[in-house]
């Protein structure tokens, strides 16, 4: 037995080293025991009810530095296939954790408008890229942005953002601001010019697609197809981080596999996992993934599903070089009660009393009512 352990890591520390043959490197994976958090606080920023618009979902922050966080989120009837529905802003404070104003960003008469995503430019502008659909099929209209000359006290009205090289996409799902270029994920979708039919879903996505501006989201152009280097993958839902002279990404596969990759500067993939089939703890996709680097350390926050109808918001430690995870932290539903929708979030950190704290804002839907939009916070020594 002892032997035959010897055997393994040695065949563990050489595929490592070489970066070779991914598939059998993750089946010798270990999947660290989940871990659970003393939570802080649990605030409900807005809360769900079944009459009205009061179905909340979708948040996407902001950290303005100047002791606000901006909180966009949709406000509607439904999780999707929801005409009306309208992208609201909130302005959350980090000293007091109260909101103050809450405006409407972007409502469109018969239409959608979901799944806001945040860039802050190199000039200091930050502008929302919005999820703009028909009410038909939830298909894709193509995205549409507004922008903040002042750092985020007034905004624009939402004007599409049109075809890029060609092609017009529906969706953005993360922003890298680096030096003077920003990049940004977003998907194409077989209805708008230059999609192409990737694999077929009702609402016809196409390739996950890193696009770049180089003027402060003024314009932009193609860079690389993210589908394309994971070898026509079905991928949705994805994030990226800066690591080194490249980037890490994630992906969220709509056939039960989550990618996550390394890759060098130009988006050519080093060395990737599909964590689902590493790891017996996450049995599916993570659903709308983030990426970050906290002190030394990286991150993947999502809504992880443990079993079938079940599903937990998980921080994930992993190892940027070989992509281990080497930590799982269960920051909601430890017992595994029934949340019928919920769980993208995002998070910011912040100090008070000498001690780092751990802030994640996410939605979840109650026994019998919508999702309501939640604030958590935890003692970030607890949580790293």
């Amino acid at each position: 037995m002892q032997g035959t352990d010897t055997a393994a890591r040695l065949l563990q520390a050489m595929l490592r080293h070489l970066c070779l043959l991914p598939a059998l490197h993750a089946c010798l994976l270990a999947t660290p025991p989940a871990e659970k958090p003393e939570k802080m606080r649990v605030d409900v920023l807005m809360e769900g009810r079944p009459d009205g618009r009061s179905y909340f979902a979708f948040p996407a922050l902001l950290d303005t530095g100047d002791d606000e966080v901006l909180v966009c989120y949709k406000r509607g009837k439904s999780h999707a296939a929801d005409a009306g529905a309208v992208l609201e802003v909130m302005r959350f404070h980090q000293a007091t954790g109260k909101m103050s104003a809450v405006s409407t960003m972007a409502s469109k008469a018969g239409g959608i408008m979901q799944m806001g995503e945040w860039a802050r430019f190199p000039n200091g502008d930050i502008a929302l890229y919005i999820d703009a659909q028909h009410p038909e099929g939830s298909l894709r209209s193509g995205l549409e942005v507004a922008r903040s000359t002042d750092g985020g006290r007034s905004f624009s009205q939402p004007e599409r953002l049109g075809a890029i090289d060609g092609v017009e996409y529906g969706y953005a799902f993360d922003a890298i601001t680096r030096g003077g270029t920003t990049w940004m994920l977003v998907m194409t979708f077989a209805n708008l010019r230059g999609g192409k039919l990737v694999f077929p879903t009702k609402s016809q996505p196409g390739s996950v697609d890193v696009i770049r501006s180089d003027d402060n989201g003024r314009t932009w152009s193609f860079v690389h197809s993210i589908t394309e280097e994971l070898d026509g993958a079905p991928v949705n839902e994805s994030a990226f981080m800066p690591h080194g002279d490249g980037f890490i990404i994630t992906a969220r596969g709509y056939d039960n596999r989550h990618w996550l990759a390394r890759t060098d500067g130009a988006f050519r993939i080093l060395s990737r996992v599909d964590l689902n089939s590493a790891h017996e703890s996450i049995t599916s996709h993570l659903g709308r993934p983030r990426l970050f680097e906290k002190d030394g350390s990286c991150y993947l926050l999502g809504r992880n599903w443990v079993a079938k109808g079940i599903m937990q918001l998980t921080l994930f430690r992993f190892d940027p070089h070989n992509l281990d995870l080497t930590r799982q932290v269960v920051l909601d539903n430890w017992d595994k009660k029934h949340v019928a929708d919920g769980y993208y979030a995002q998070s910011w950190w912040n100090e008070a009393d000498g001690r780092s704290r751990f802030h994640v804002v996410t939605y979840k839907s109650g026994e019998r009512t919508p999702p309501s939009l939640l604030h958590l916070e935890f003692e970030w020594e607890a949580v790293r």
